[in-house]
């Protein structure tokens, strides 16, 4: 080795040991023969430790074990996979660390003698640098991503380069189909014609309009549609040149927002305008900025000749003490009130007006002074005209709630009164429909109306919205709905508005004092609440009584504990069986529900069912049952039990919806279950109306082998006929006939229902049969299926039908 070093040369041997970069030299057998100061540093071997020792203790594994026979299969076949290519690995240095190297591999030929010199570039630094850019630019694009607003990144041409998902969701495109397209595809006329030309401009001037400023602009969207939008430009030099980054923010709502905002403050407007109180503003300088109509009409001058004029012109003789004021409310506290009595000049004389005085800001930044006065020159008019405020409706002059109440107190002798509590029916659409101003106006002309129909002493009040309520003495009871009549009878009469003509219709309700209550709040309440009843009554009028206030209360009861019956799973499914009335065998059974609640004790079925039906709950109450029927057949399919047809009624409000054939064969599908094991029964109310819907239902339900049932028969309606036009497969005779069998004529009635059903070929089952001598009537008329107690009273569901 000696002697190739020194035939290398003193030059060489200075570079070997002055490089950067590791030198490692071995042979042909992988033995290291030169081991440079920078290997030394990079490997922590010294060269003596290291020389004559194969190079593959440089190397961790895998690399280690696979050196010496990748060495000789170069040496044989001349095949490289680092000699002279070069490639990243991994060295191991003296303390077992690894870290990331470049090798690069060169064979040399010295006096006929193969060595291979190694240089070995470390690359920790390189891949930490790298890591730490990869986790910067996944950072930056989770950054991008994640913006709320839209932002575009374009090059000098305008060709979109880049497109985050808020801008997806802004414009309606996806990245795909912008990215390599120009800008102005996102822009309306006349800015998608502009672009280019303002893009060059730039480049060439430096102007800018929108870059490092920012403007208000329209967007066009994938659809077609332009919305505002905020745009905001930066620029930033990349590797591939300039590119420009744009802020999209969707102005939309802001927009909207500035438009309802300038609604409401035209409204607002014109409200202060319409006050009959002065009301007005100064700015810093005490000089009048508005000035409302009434200040224009008291003060006697235009709001040309008043706005800019200095305040405390309109004061007489010494003005220190007006100005001390409008210092003091300049200097308070925002909403704190500077209260102020002065004598103040108009162009007719003086007048004494009394002020208040708020701080305001302003939109300049400035605080304004805002002035509400009156005018007290007549005081005792000023204070009635207070107090007016205070107890009185402002549209109508009516008495407000809490004075109508406190005025019947002192008004009231002892004697009986009649208190009409009227409501005006979608009083709401009028307001939709015409405005708020239109309505208005008709509430005061209906005030005007309901005061001119009394003929007598009354008192009268505007609670709020579209209601009025009138306190009359009656001399007798029946009074009342007279007055009442005539109320409803003024109101009727239509509303002429411009060249509209206006009709509402009302209902009243009515309490009478002290008959229903010697509590004034109490009777106006009763009045109020039998308003729903007044809808549905033939006059639009309806009296409180207490029976009809328990029913109410009750209703509301069963109401609220049978919504959280259905959300807990409370209601109870019982089953009564449906025999043959010959064998006595059980060929079916009837879903009955029954509720037992933990506060209201047991509830009838006739009760809540009917609540269900006025409440919009009978649908929830039907496929409560129907699903705890369907899951009780699934559990006797997976048992090996013997199933039988359940019958289950449903309520006639909900026969008639599109969703309940869906709902039915979805979980027949979904459970696997015939729809042969179901029946279900209905009123004949249901058939006779027959709807479309109705009909529909039944035609798909029969197709699918459910049989349908009319419950109750003959309860509803005398005539029988109609039966052979009805699509059903059965006909159950109501309780009420059985009950009468043991007479003729209840034998005849039976008998007559059994031929009508035999005649059109429908089965016919009785319900209620408590007696055996009642079984053998109906078997003797030709009935063959019934049931009832005297065959088994109903049971829970999971007795009847998993009995222990």
């Amino acid at each position: 080795m000696q002697e190739i070093l020194e035939d290398l040369g003193l030059l060489y041997k200075a570079l070997m040991d002055s490089a950067a970069d590791a030198i490692v030299v071995i042979d042909e057998h992988g033995t290291i023969l030169n081991f440079s100061r920078s290997a030394e540093q990079l490997f922590y071997y010294s060269a003596d430790e290291c020389i004559g020792k194969n190079v593959r203790m440089l190397m961790p594994e895998p690399y280690r074990a696979s050196h010496d026979l990748y060495l000789h299969n170069y040496q044989k076949t001349g095949e490289a996979k680092i000699i002279g290519i070069g490639r990243d690995v991994s060295g191991q240095r003296k303390d077992g660390t690894t870290f990331p190297m470049h090798l690069s591999v060169g064979k040399a030929d010295i006096k006929h003698r193969v060595c291979y010199i190694g240089i070995c570039h470390d690359l920790s630094d390189y891949k930490k640098t790298l890591a730490e850019k990869l986790h910067i630019e996944s950072l930056q694009n989770a950054l991008f991503e994640a913006a709320v607003d839209g932002i575009i990144t374009i090059n000098q041409r305008g060709i979109i380069s880049s497109f985050n998902k808020a801008a997806e969701q802004l414009f309606g495109y996806s990245k795909e189909e912008v990215i390599g397209e120009n800008v102005k595809m996102l822009m309306p006329l006349p800015y998608k014609a502009a672009h280019d030309s303002y893009l060059q401009n730039y480049q060439l001037t430096g102007d800018a309009q929108i870059i490092g400023v920012g403007r208000d602009v329209p967007g066009l969207r994938k659809n077609g549609s332009i919305f505002p939008m905020r745009l905001s430009v930066g620029k930033a030099k990349t590797e591939d040149g300039e590119a420009f980054i744009g802020v999209c923010h969707d102005l939309t709502s802001y927009q909207n927002a500035l438009i309802e905002l300038a609604r409401a403050e035209q409204r607002y407007k014109s409200i202060v305008e319409c006050q009959g109180q002065i009301i007005c503003r100064v700015d810093q300088n005490f000089k009048l900025t508005f000035a409302n109509q009434s200040f224009q009409r008291i003060f006697e001058c235009t709001e040309q000749e008043v706005l800019g004029m200095h305040f405390i012109n309109f004061i007489p003789g010494d003005k220190f003490e007006m100005q001390q004021v409008l210092k003091e409310a300049s200097a308070g506290v925002d909403d704190q009130q500077v209260h102020f009595k002065t004598v103040m000049l108009r162009k007719s004389g003086k007048l004494n007006i009394e002020w208040w005085f708020t701080k305001v800001p302003s939109e300049g930044g400035f605080n304004e002074i805002q002035g509400f006065g009156i005018d007290i020159s007549e005081k005792e008019e000023a204070i009635r005209e207070a107090s007016y405020l205070k107890n009185h409706d402002v549209l109508t002059g009516l008495f407000n709630s809490e004075t109508f109440a406190a005025s019947l107190r002192k008004w009231m002798t002892g004697a009986r009164y009649a208190i009409l509590y009227t409501d005006c029916n979608h009083f709401g659409l009028i307001n939709n429909r015409y405005g708020f101003d239109v309505g208005d106006k008709m509430l005061i002309e209906a005030s005007l109306r309901i005061r001119k129909s009394i003929k007598r002493p009354a008192l009268f009040c505007r609670p709020g919205a579209d209601e009025f309520i009138v306190a009359v003495e009656l001399t007798h009871i029946s009074e009342a709905n007279e007055l009442a009549e005539t109320i409803l009878d003024c109101l009727r009469k239509p509303f002429v508005i411009g060249f509209d003509e206006i009709r509402i219709s009302s209902k009243i309700g009515v309490a009478i004092y002290p008959d229903d209550s010697d509590n004034i709040n109490s009777v106006i309440r009763q009045a109020e609440s039998v308003l729903p009843r007044a809808r549905s009554s033939k006059n639009n009028v309806a009296f409180y009584d207490q029976v009809f206030h328990t029913s109410l209360q009750r209703q509301l009861d069963v109401e609220q504990r049978l919504r959280i019956a259905l959300e807990e799973n409370v209601l109870q499914v019982y089953l009564q069986p449906k025999v043959d009335l010959k064998s006595g065998a059980n060929i079916g059974y009837e879903a009955l529900l029954r509720w037992h609640d933990p506060v209201l004790g047991f509830v009838s079925p006739i009760e809540f069912i009917k609540v269900a039906e006025e409440m919009a709950l009978a649908t929830q109450v039907d496929r409560y049952v129907i699903l705890t029927v369907f899951q009780s057949i699934r559990r006797c399919l997976d048992e090996g039990l013997t199933v039988l047809p359940i019958a289950v009624n449903i309520t006639s409000s909900h026969f008639g919806d599109p969703a309940l054939v869906e709902y039915i064969f979805s979980l027949s599908n979904n459970l696997g279950i015939p729809l042969t094991f179901l029946d279900l029964e209905v009123t004949e109310g249901v058939l006779l109306e027959m709807s479309t819907q109705v009909k529909h239902n039944l035609r798909e339900l029969r197709a699918h082998g459910v049989k349908i049932a009319i419950d109750d028969f003959g309860t509803g309606y005398s005539s029988l006929s109609y039966i052979r036009r009805l699509s059903v497969d059965a006909i159950k005779i109501d309780k009420s006939f059985v009950d009468d069998i043991h007479d003729e004529i209840g034998q005849q009635l039976i008998s007559a229902v059994i031929a009508i059903a035999t005649a059109v070929n429908l089965d016919v089952v009785a319900e209620g049969i408590e007696t055996e001598v009642q079984r053998q009537l109906l078997i003797k008329l030709g009935c063959t299926k019934g049931q009832g107690y005297v065959f088994a009273k109903p049971k829970f569901i999971n007795e009847v039908l998993f009995p222990s």
